[in-house]
């Protein structure tokens, strides 16, 4: 379920990414301004009407102007656009200002003074 919604948003988000709720507009104001046009004048004329553009509603109107706030707030964001790859930086790598030397002590040096058992011991 879950699965299916998030699908559904990023359809959405990628419509609307792409300009198709303008595509929308202009098609409820077509339909609108056919509907108009053809109650007056028929329907052969309200298509001529409705689709040649010498006649353009409110909503056309008001959809050509913000396209065209859109396109130049887009224009804007291209001159500033942002990179987000970082330099390569040079690391070098220094000796610590302070270690510990441990000198090693003579009694981890000597051998051990035990003997092995002979034979091994088994297993049984």
């Amino acid at each position: 379920m879950k699965s299916r919604f998030a699908g559904f948003l990023c359809v959405i988000a990628v419509f609307q990414l792409m300009g198709g709720h303008w595509a929308v507009l202009q098609a409820t104001a077509w339909v609108n301004m056919l509907v108009k046009y053809s109650e007056t004048d028929g329907v052969k004329v309200g298509i001529s009407k409705a689709f040649d553009g010498q006649h353009p509603c409110d909503l056309c109107l008001s959809i050509a102007k913000n396209k065209q706030t859109e396109k130049k707030q887009s224009s804007q964001l291209e001159a500033a656009k942002i990179y987000l790859v970082a330099q390569a930086q040079r690391w070098t790598l220094q000796p610590p200002r302070y270690f510990w030397r441990l000198a090693p002590t003579i009694s981890s040096l000597v051998s051990c003074e035990s003997k092995p058992p002979v034979p091994p011991p088994r297993v049984s």
